[in-house]
């Protein structure tokens, strides 16, 4: 679990220069826009790559807990929904109004979701931090910045709730495929 704690510290680390007032943009002001960019995207890169390759050499370890078994059903509903607020994000409308930072409201859906589900150690560290960082930055987020101006019209959301089901589906059905890990077994 040591390649998937580093990507773990690496890829939130990163994402979370926000949080601490001044230090992205002493970062910024030191390197210079063009480099920060390029070793933020680097340092994120190294760090998803390591998480994933990390919790595929982890698995299995032990149990943490016994995940009850109504986790994993409400995991089904629930992811579902963080890929529509994840989708959101893109699309001017209405949720992303409502929500304000649907990408973080969405991860923090989502990792939930899989924590309530998943009780191995690997799952635990990797969804229970990406749950933690998630929050975290969302209410950080919502003290620190304004709402998304209103928009007319339902489109956006219309958008953002088809594209995200099909996305849930696909990933629904391939989700032994991409992750080595069956949704329900």
């Amino acid at each position: 679990m040591l390649l998937l704690s580093v990507g773990l510290v690496l890829f939130l680390g990163v994402h979370l220069l926000r949080v601490v007032p001044g230090v992205r943009d002493g970062l910024q002001a030191r390197l210079g826009a063009t480099p920060y960019k390029l070793t933020y995207t680097v340092i994120s890169l190294v760090g998803f790559v390591l998480i994933i390759y990390g919790k595929i050499i982890a698995h299995p370890t032990p149990a943490v807990w016994d995940a009850p078994e109504w986790g994993r059903h409400l995991a089904l509903f629930a992811v579902p929904l963080g890929i529509i607020l994840l989708t959101s994000a893109y699309a001017p409308g209405h949720i992303r109004r409502w929500v304000r930072h649907p990408m973080l409201a969405g991860v923090v859906v989502w990792s939930g979701a899989h924590l309530l589900a998943n009780s191995e150690a690997s799952a635990v560290l990797l969804f229970g931090s990406f749950f933690a960082w998630s929050l975290i930055t969302f209410i950080a987020a919502c003290f620190r910045e304004t709402p998304p101006p209103v928009v007319k019209g339902w489109g956006g959301d219309l958008t953002a709730i088809v594209l995200g089901l099909i996305a849930a589906l696909i990933i629904l059905n391939f989700h032994m495929y991409l992750f080595g890990v069956a949704v329900i077994g």
